[in-house]
């Protein structure tokens, strides 16, 4: 991405002019191309990352073309005004407005706390601090399952949440995950289409037809990228949002989610299941379609390249 900007050692302001519409860290990867991305993110955190004068403390705040940003020496950072005292973990922000927060959900964190309640470490009880930092909220619009990583919605403000579950409702919204199989599909591309079950204890199996009580229709699309002697790595687009959906129709076609404990062949090398929510295709409030995107995790290539 094409850059103007002016004094490059970091003990000296940095002036950068944006050439090409693009979001505020990867500017900053341009500008310092050596530094982690856990650097650059602890430049903004600490206020030293100003757009048009203003200081910026979201990644992934889009920015345009015309644009200065400006990275202040270390000694030049504005502290934020609040501080969280919580000692949970805050979310890596994929996208935030006014209206809305995407994050990206570590494997293993449920998404929200049980019905019993004793869960104090999850991905909203994390957004929800994040967000408190500056004196805001947040309210779920969706979940993922606790193995599942990647793009989670949330909403600043009830009409917001309201909007972005209608879209969760008829299904306009677009949800793509990339999993890793332990085998291959019979086709390249093609259309799941089964019915999904839930016992009263809230187990789910594939229903062996739509009769069947409490059955709900499942639909997932899936696309091949990439296959090896015993894996593939396949792109899901799910039409609807059930429980397990994805775990349970790729077994149920002999090519199980590779760590799928449940449904799958039990434990792998991985440590988690391979299974990631890469990208989130939605209407935002304000009329316009917004796509945020998760980079799936490098083990997936690993397992990949190696086979576990």
């Amino acid at each position: 991405m094409p850059l103007s900007w002016h004094s490059g050692c970091e003990m000296s302001r940095i002036d950068v002019k944006v050439e090409a519409d693009s979001d505020l860290l990867t500017v900053l990867r341009t500008v310092h191309d050596n530094a982690t991305s856990n650097r650059l993110r602890r430049m903004i955190d600490d206020g030293r990352v100003h757009i048009e004068g203003e200081v910026c403390r979201v990644a992934r705040t889009p920015v345009k073309v015309g644009q200065q940003i400006s990275i202040l020496p270390r000694a030049q950072g504005d502290a934020p005004k609040r501080q969280s005292r919580s000692s949970l973990e805050l979310p890596i922000v994929l996208y935030e407005d006014e209206r809305l927060l995407v994050v990206d959900k570590p494997a293993g964190l449920l998404s929200v706390t049980t019905s019993k309640g004793k869960e104090k470490d999850t991905m909203h009880a994390r957004a929800f601090e994040y967000a408190a930092i500056e004196g805001g909220r947040v309210f779920i619009v969706h979940r993922l399952d606790r193995e599942t990583s990647g793009c989670m919605l949330f909403a600043k403000d009830e009409r917001t949440k309201r909007q972005l579950q209608e879209q969760f409702a008829d299904r306009s919204i677009q949800r793509i995950y990339h999993a890793i199989l332990l085998g291959h599909l019979p086709e390249e591309t093609g259309l799941a289409r089964d019915w999904i079950q839930e016992s009263k204890d809230l187990r789910v199996r594939i229903a062996p037809h739509r009769n069947v009580a409490n059955a709900k229709e499942a639909i997932t699309h899936w696309r091949v990228e990439d296959i090896s002697e015993t894996h593939s790595i396949v792109r899901l687009d799910i039409r609807t949002g059930r429980r397990a959906q994805i775990r349970l129709q790729m077994a149920a076609r002999n090519a199980p989610v590779v760590g799928d404990t449940m449904h799958g062949q039990g434990r792998a090398k991985t440590g988690r299941l391979c299974l990631h929510a890469s990208s989130l295709r939605f209407i935002h409030p304000n009329g316009e379609t917004l796509q945020v995107e998760s980079q799936i995790p490098d083990i997936f290539r690993r397992v990949m390249k190696r086979g576990h």
